[in-house]
């Protein structure tokens, strides 16, 4: 003979009760999906010069340290690469911030090229799928006599080197 269902119901309840909490070592609750981390990433950029000064390819490497929280990121990030069109070096760095796919950053660029070094301001916008970006930037050098405003397309391909701990 079966136990009412009434019966059964008030048992378990009653069982679940009794079962301590905290059996977890953290006794800290279930979570699905991210814990906010700190990410540092690096990867190579590649792409090319492509209006607005003179044209050339590049390629260069990139370095950021990211916080990661349900689908949005914050940051900073820096990066150099060598661009044949100017026959020179950038090095640019700066706040980055995302939201799943889209991500903007921005900041200070250098550009070393002809024996000179210029100072300027720096955007991007990228779109990225897992560990693979496509990008668009802008550059502005004020102190530039030539090639003062640049813009690139380019290609990013960044591996998360370390994660920093999370909550």
């Amino acid at each position: 003979m079966r136990p009412p269902l009434g019966v059964v119901v008030v048992g378990v309840l009653a069982l679940g009760v009794a079962i301590p909490r905290g059996a977890a070592a953290d006794d800290r609750p279930f979570t699905i999906g991210s814990r906010p981390t700190w990410f540092l990433l690096g990867g190579v950029t590649s792409g090319g010069t492509v209006a607005l000064a003179d044209r050339g390819a590049y390629v260069g490497g990139e370095l950021s340290v990211v916080r990661l929280r349900e689908g949005n990121y914050l940051g900073f990030y820096g990066d150099g690469y060598y661009d044949w069109g100017a026959d020179g070096t950038y090095v640019t760095g700066g706040l980055e911030l995302g939201h799943k796919f889209l991500g903007i950053d921005g900041g200070a660029a250098l550009r070393f090229a002809d024996s000179d070094t210029q100072l300027g301001v720096t955007g991007r916008l990228s779109v990225s799928i897992g560990l693979f970006g496509l990008y668009a930037r802008y550059a502005y050098f004020n102190d530039a006599m030539t090639d003062d405003h640049v813009l690139q397309v380019g290609v990013a391909l960044k591996l998360p080197l370390l994660t920093l701990g999370g909550n």
